[in-house]
């Protein structure tokens, strides 16, 4: 309405306007975006939490290894046939192992000695034999007797009176009349010792142990002490042999072990 009633005042109003507030809208506009650029500039805002892990997937498979080659074929044997038969050698040839004595060769045969032959002798006979004896003998001697041997006596026999001798640790072929074996020292077997001995004991022609001797000592004396008062008190059944009384000789190992 006041534009239809006066437009040339309006018109001019406009315009003055217009150019006043122009270059202040420009000013605010200019601070307003400086303003905004600074404080995005001086605030700086760090993160609360760490940044998440990407991980990148291969959805693509490894091929297998190619199998390994076939092992080459063994080489083919062929058989060697040796010849055993011995390989002769040369004559007059050296010989490859030396001696440590070296046989002295004599140029000259030894010369045979003398012997003088006398009539009825025999050869390789001794001097001085009887005549019609038997080679290797001696002289006024038996073949196979026993020196010190009795005129007449059997050939390879045993005095008469001879004790008969038994294998050590063997049985022996009599009755025991009363045979206690040695004990156990008390005081050996508290201190937990074991030791043996090898002892020749005499039977008598009545039947009685009339002799003892320890062959191999123990190492402890005591066990020697009961040993040879153990066997001293044997008593057995005569040893009758080809009708008369004999003595018996025996060899014995003693044990002495403690049960465990």
């Amino acid at each position: 309405m006041f534009e239809t009633v006066a437009p040339e005042i309006v018109r001019r109003r406009s315009r003055l306007i217009l150019y006043e507030s122009l270059p202040v809208s420009l000013a605010v506009h200019g601070v307003a975006i400086g303003i905004a650029l600074i404080y995005a500039v001086w605030t700086v805002t760090f993160p609360t939490q760490s940044p998440r892990l990407v991980r990148a997937y291969s959805l693509i498979t490894i091929p297998d290894p190619p199998p390994p080659p076939p092992p080459p074929a063994p080489p083919k044997l062929t058989p060697v046939t040796q010849n055993l038969a011995p390989a002769k050698l040369p004559e007059n040839v050296a010989p490859t192992i030396i001696p440590d004595v070296i046989p002295v060769v004599l140029n000259e045969l030894p010369k045979p000695e003398m012997t003088t032959t006398i009539a009825g002798a025999v050869l390789n006979g001794v001097e001085g034999g009887i005549e019609g004896g038997v080679v290797g003998g001696t002289p006024t001697g038996v073949v196979g007797g026993d020196l010190g041997g009795q005129t007449g006596g059997v050939i390879g026999g045993i005095p008469k009176d001879a004790p008969v001798v038994i294998e050590r640790d063997k049985p022996l072929p009599m009755f025991p009349v009363s045979q206690v074996y040695p004990k156990y020292p008390e005081d050996a077997r508290l201190r937990h010792w074991e030791d043996q001995l090898v002892v020749k004991y005499t039977i008598g022609k009545d039947g009685r142990v009339k002799q003892v001797v320890v062959l191999t000592p123990p190492e402890r004396q005591v066990f020697a002490d009961v040993a040879v008062k153990a066997i001293r008190n044997w008593r057995f059944k005569p040893m009758i042999k080809d009708g008369e009384a004999r003595e018996v000789v025996h060899e014995l190992t003693v044990f002495f072990k403690l049960d465990t």
